[in-house]
């Protein structure tokens, strides 16, 4: 560190440089405001052409505008974006505390209760962001600040994505940290908030199990795991905590959370669980538009799984350190200038982590069973919606392959890649249809292996993807998927297996997100089968 006399930027005396990466980061004091602050200063490499440096430029100050716009508690304050003498800096709030990824490499895993915390803070500050139309896009530890008082807050919008305003990235260009992106994002496919979840729930995953989900010994290693491998349960999170983490990290956005708001409230529902030790589910108001569902009992997916003896000893410390800005020498972020860090650089960590007790299982309360009058007519309701919806789609679909065989251009088989020239001699071609969907939901909803029938269901909102994206009214096809979907839910209620129904319902809400009523019939269905 020097010992030179303090320089200033603009108004801002530098104490100190805390971080060095593609920006400079210092301490600094603010003598009008007499507070501290951290003010980051652009970087650009020497040799770099004159449209690397404007480019440079520009998602310096997008991140000042990304993170300017957001006054929010889990959002870290940005106070001025200046230019002295061709430097360009922006100054910010000085965060005490550490980050999350130093969190992680001295402790290795964080204590399932506060890791929950600690995501939904992470989402509080993401839902606000996404309300105005910001998309993170870097989601992972190194961006996550841990207070002394308790609060989270992000950092970091050097990547944002600013809806209301042109992208800077050109198609298939990819920005973020690899074991934290999103399948969509490695692909370099356009992006939404949902990719901020993913991101969120590979966290949350860390913390819990104290290792990443997908991993690799290289970017191509660690980004085919995201794209194809599928991790294994903690053994620390509990049978709801687990369902939270894989649906945010599903490899389809339209199967993750909705939104970062509806996220936080399930997780919420997990923090009163481990408090009260017993299952509870968060009441939703009833909607006087639709026929109310089968009234159930309290939430209890059954008994959490036995977690094995021997966890309690920390996994080895990493033996790289990464402050908070990528600070050097040691010192802790957020003390006073020139007082040594707690814990120095090579400094064993001595902390002890307890045996994690075993869960107390709560049986079920007695069950509650429909009247046969209810049950009657939400059958022939769901009867209906899959009626008509599969009308639709069917016409739908019959009118397109009418008017492609009008125009000699035959459609590819399911599956099978679309060849250029002419057709093979008797070779039959079509694209997935209505009954070609249904047919894959029944297949998944009649496949007695967990994991095979997780594909199986994947494989069916494939189908009916296609048959949307074909299809001239995607309202009706959509509305049709739902109805596939919903009406494969009632046949497992019906049959007593409720497992198989909630899976139903989940795939059902990635193609009721853009319908309000329908989004509000699948959530009815949800709340029904919670307990079941």
């Amino acid at each position: 560190m020097s010992q030179s006399p303090p320089q200033t930027i603009g108004k801002y005396q530098i104490i100190r440089e805390i971080a060095r990466s593609n920006d400079i980061v210092y301490e600094a004091y603010d003598p009008v405001m007499n507070r501290r602050v951290a003010v980051k200063e652009l970087n650009v490499p020497g040799g770099s052409t004159s449209q690397q440096r404007e480019d440079r430029v520009k998602r310096f100050l997008r991140e000042a505008r990304a993170a300017g716009s957001l006054v929010h508690p889990n959002i870290v304050t940005i106070y001025e974006v200046g230019e002295e003498a061709g430097r360009r800096f922006i100054a910010m709030e000085f965060l005490d505390g550490q980050n999350l990824r130093n969190l992680l490499d001295t402790q290795g895993l964080v204590e399932p209760k506060k890791a929950v915390e600690i995501a939904i803070g992470i989402l509080e500050g993401l839902s606000f962001a996404h309300s105005k139309g910001v998309i993170h896009r870097d989601i992972k530890p190194d961006n996550i600040q841990l207070l002394e008082s308790g609060q989270v807050k992000i950092t970091d919008f050097g990547i944002a994505r600013l809806t209301f305003e042109p992208n800077l990235t050109i198609d298939g260009q990819v920005f973020g940290t690899p074991s934290y992106m999103s399948p969509e994002q490695v692909n370099g496919r356009e992006i939404d908030a949902r990719s901020d979840l993913f991101g969120v729930g590979v966290i949350l995953y860390e913390m819990v199990s104290g290792q990443k989900p997908f991993q690799g010994d290289s970017v191509v290693a660690i980004t085919y795991a995201i794209m194809n491998h599928e991790p294994t349960p903690p053994q620390r999170a509990s049978h709801s905590l687990w369902q939270a983490i894989q649906r945010a990290i599903d490899k389809s956005p339209q199967l993750r959370w909705s939104s970062a708001e509806q996220m936080a409230q399930a997780l919420k529902g997990v923090v009163a669980e481990m408090e009260s030790g017993s299952v509870v589910s968060t009441p939703v108001a009833p909607n006087p538009t639709l026929i109310a569902p089968p009234p159930v009992g309290p939430v209890n997916p059954g008994p959490p799984p036995v977690q094995v003896a021997g966890l309690g000893t920390a996994p080895p410390q990493s033996s790289t350190y990464n402050p908070p800005y990528g600070q050097p020498h040691g010192q802790s972020y957020g003390q006073p200038y020139g007082q040594p860090g707690s814990n120095p650089i090579g400094a064993p960590y001595t902390g002890q982590m307890g045996t994690p007790q075993v869960p107390v299982y709560y049986p079920p309360r007695p069950r509650r069973t429909m009247s046969p009058h209810t049950r009657q007519f939400l059958g022939r309701l769901v009867w209906a919606f899959v009626l008509m919806g599969s009308l639709a789609a069917i016409v739908t679909v019959g009118i397109q392959s009418l008017s492609g065989a009008l125009q000699d251009q035959p459609m590819p088989r399911i599956g099978a890649p679309t060849t250029k020239g002419k057709d093979k001699p008797g070779e039959t071609v079509r694209r997935a249809s209505a009954d070609d969907a249904d047919a894959a939901v029944e297949d998944a909803e009649t496949t007695a292996d967990p994991a095979a029938r997780r594909t199986a269901w994947s494989r069916a909102a494939r189908i009916w993807s296609e048959v949307v994206a074909a299809s001239e009214n995607t309202d009706v096809a959509n509305k049709a998927a739902v109805a596939s979907f919903l009406e494969s839910a009632n046949r497992s209620y019906e049959a007593g297996n409720f497992t198989v129904a909630r899976e139903a319902t989940y795939q059902a809400m990635g193609f009721a997100s853009g319908d309000a009523a329908q989004a509000k019939l699948v959530r009815d269905w949800e709340d029904a089968l919670r307990g079941r």
